[in-house]
């Protein structure tokens, strides 16, 4: 029941924005929606003891071998977290815009909100991947309908990037199903599994290919960039800040249990893949004119340094991967939402249109600096906390990995100095006075600001949710080292 209410509370209010179309009222209909999966999710970090949660486990299809089985620990938990407290800051964003059909653009957001808390308690991999795929079709059509230039070009290849790593998932999962004979698919039952190694080194591509296109990673990252500058501000809120993350919990969820001596096989190639993409996002980033499109090559850094650390696999790594997932997420909001009110102000993300904008925004300017020192992972600071634990970790494994590591902070903090200076620094090009941080701004952006420095500062909330299961896994899969 508990997760049923999770689940209906953004489906129910989306479905109602679908059938009732309150286009005046769509945007506070979807902002109640998402305060109340918040609150909720509140509720049920205070409630959790630190045991899995089961809440749901029933047979579904049984003459298919379908069970229904869906829950969450403290992994999960901070998943589901971070779904519900970003999806309000992304309808704030929308408040601003100026959309054709309001109430069917936060009816699709709010479907995907649902679908994504579904796969972070699905308890089941049929289930997991059903929620998985879902996820995608209300991403679809937000691109599709309300993206920018060459939209449909770039939303089918995006399209038909997350179809094939969809696709691939599934046979995995169904090849697991067919050669074990009685196994129903529940993450519970994974550790029973038994592959033959040369079953292992193979699978574990096939399981691998949707979670790194998801991510995603170095090389299966082509229709990343051009997705995120074309989507319209919310629908790239919802792909950096959440839908990449189930990347991550698909691999500790799925790859890392079924294939562990997979992992263990291709663990250097992978973390090597990973740091080559996050160093060249790092440098492409720096070479960027556009502020959308440095971010999307930023998100890339990012999310290649949380795979390379997931795969040292060891505690320090594996719990800076999760936490800082947690902080890119927090950040990523906050500067696409930046990004958003200086195309506004000034008509354009061009950073070469911009230029001097402090003088003349310099609460806005304050803001976006508060914002962008969490990027650079400044110390108290929450990626400050996620990206030390990585390195210690990765540090652990191989010291020129960890120098790898190292350099794609360093390679941070130029690109997004050098963003900076160039948008609210320098000449002044604008001769009319134009609007400063609105009280709208504050209200998204100043809480996004309090969560980077307070869990900067004191991260044990979320370190004492992941501490436990994080540990759990390590000792359930020992192969990797």
């Amino acid at each position: 029941m508990i997760v049923a209410i999770l689940l209906l509370i953004p489906f129910l209010a989306a479905t109602f924005m679908v059938v009732a179309t309150p286009t005046r009222q769509a945007r506070v209909v979807a902002l109640a929606s998402t305060l109340m999966t918040l609150v909720f999710t509140g509720w049920l970090c205070f409630a959790y003891q630190g045991d899995p949660v089961i809440a749901v486990d029933s047979d579904w299809v049984p003459a298919w071998g379908l069970r229904l089985v869906m829950g969450y620990d403290g992994i999960g938990l901070l998943m589901i977290l971070l779904t519900a407290l970003v999806f309000p800051f992304i309808i704030g964003a929308g408040f601003g815009e100026r959309l054709q059909h309001p109430s069917l653009v936060n009816a699709l957001l709010l479907y995907t909100q649902a679908f994504l808390l579904g796969v972070f308690t699905a308890q089941n991999a049929l289930l997991f991947y059903i929620f998985y795929e879902l996820a995608l079709l209300p991403v679809f059509f937000l691109l599709l309908y309300w993206g920018g230039e060459r939209r449909r070009g770039i939303t089918v290849r995006f399209f038909m990037y997350t179809l094939l790593g969809g696709l691939s998932l599934l046979f995995g999962i169904l090849y697991c199903m067919v050669q074990e004979g009685g196994f129903n698919g529940d993450f519970s039952a994974l550790a029973a599994l038994d592959l033959p190694l040369d079953t292992q080194i193979w699978l574990f591509w096939v399981l691998f290919l949707a979670f790194a296109i998801k991510l995603p990673i170095f090389p299966f990252h082509g229709w990343q960039p051009d997705t995120y500058s074309m989507a319209p501000v919310q629908g790239t809120m919802v792909l950096a800040a959440v839908m990449l993350k189930m990347g991550l919990y698909g691999i500790l969820r799925l790859v890392f249990p079924i294939v562990p001596e997979g992992a263990a096989y291709w663990q250097n190639t992978v973390i090597i893949l990973s740091l080559i993409g996050a160093i060249y996002g790092g440098v492409i980033a720096f070479r960027q004119w556009d502020l959308k499109r440095l971010i999307a090559y930023s998100s890339l850094s990012h999310v290649g340094l949380l795979c390379a650390g997931l795969f040292a696999w060891n505690g320090y790594a594996v719990t800076g991967s999760l936490y800082q997932a947690f902080a890119h997420a927090i950040m990523v909001v906050g500067l696409l939402y930046l990004t958003g009110a200086l195309r506004e102000r000034v008509g354009s993300t061009e950073m070469g249109a911009m230029g001097g904008l402090k003088a003349r925004t310099p609460r806005l300017a304050a803001l976006f600096l508060l914002v962008m020192v969490n990027a650079i992972a400044l110390p108290f600071t929450q990626g400050f906390i996620g990206e030390w634990l990585m390195f210690a970790g990765i540090w652990q494994l191989n010291g020129w990995m960890a120098f790898g590591a190292v350099t794609t902070i360093v390679l941070g903090a130029i690109y997004m100095l050098y963003a900076y200076q160039r948008v609210m620094l320098g000449e002044d090009k604008w001769q009319l006075e134009m609007d400063d941080a609105t009280l709208r701004d504050h209200l998204v952006l100043v809480p996004l600001i309090a969560v980077t420095f307070i869990l900067g500062v004191y991260p044990a909330p979320i370190l004492n949710l992941i501490n436990g299961p994080v540990q759990q896994l390590i000792t359930a899969i020992p192969m990797l080292p």
